[in-house]
C-alpha cells in the first residue's frame, strides 16, 4: 500500500485541512472522526475500526439485553467487521474502497471503489451495505 502522508516539513499530517466522517441515524449518531489530508481511515463494525459502530453512544450506552437487540438489528448485520476504507489523498481526492461482501454505497450508488472530487464543498452520504447505517462525509476547515 502506499503512504499517503502529506509533504510537509515535520513529517506529520496536514492538520489544517480535514473532512469529518460522522454517523447518522439511531445506530451511528454521535460517532465521528476527523479524517486529515494524507491519511485513512477503515470504517466498520470492529472496535479496531477508526469509525467503529461498536463505539456509538447507543450501542455502549445500552445494557446486555440492549446490546443484544442491536446486534439482531438488520442495520447492524449489514456493516462488516472492516467494511470500507476511506482515504483523503489529496486536497482534491478523496479514495472510498469497498471491503465488504454486502456492499457500499456512496450517494445512493453501489461501488467497489470511487474518486470523490468535490468534497471540499459538497456533503456525501456512505452507506455500508444495503439496509446498514450511514456515514456522511463532510467538510470540515477546508479554505474553498
Amino acid at each position: 500500500m502506499m503512504d499517503l502522508r502529506a509533504e510537509t516539513n515535520d513529517n506529520q499530517y496536514d492538520t489544517e485541512h480535514y473532512l469529518c466522517v460522522r454517523g447518522l441515524g439511531e445506530l451511528a449518531q454521535g460517532q465521528q472522526v476527523r479524517l486529515s489530508l494524507g491519511a485513512s481511515i477503515v470504517v466498520g463494525r470492529s472496535r479496531h475500526c477508526d469509525w467503529s459502530l461498536r463505539r456509538a453512544p447507543s450501542y455502549l450506552k445500552s445494557d446486555s439485553d440492549g446490546r443484544d437487540d442491536i446486534r439482531n438489528d438488520l442495520r447492524y448485520n449489514s456493516v462488516s467487521r472492516k467494511h470500507a476504507r476511506v482515504s483523503y489523498v489529496s486536497a482534491d481526492m478523496v479514495e472510498i474502497e469497498n471491503l465488504s461482501g454486502n456492499g457500499t454505497l456512496v450517494d445512493g450508488k453501489l461501488v467497489d471503489k470511487i474518486v470523490l472530487t468535490d468534497c471540499r464543498t459538497e456533503t456525501h452520504r456512505i452507506q455500508l451495505g444495503p439496509k446498514g447505517v450511514i456515514l456522511e462525509l463532510i467538510p470540515g476547515s477546508l479554505p474553498i
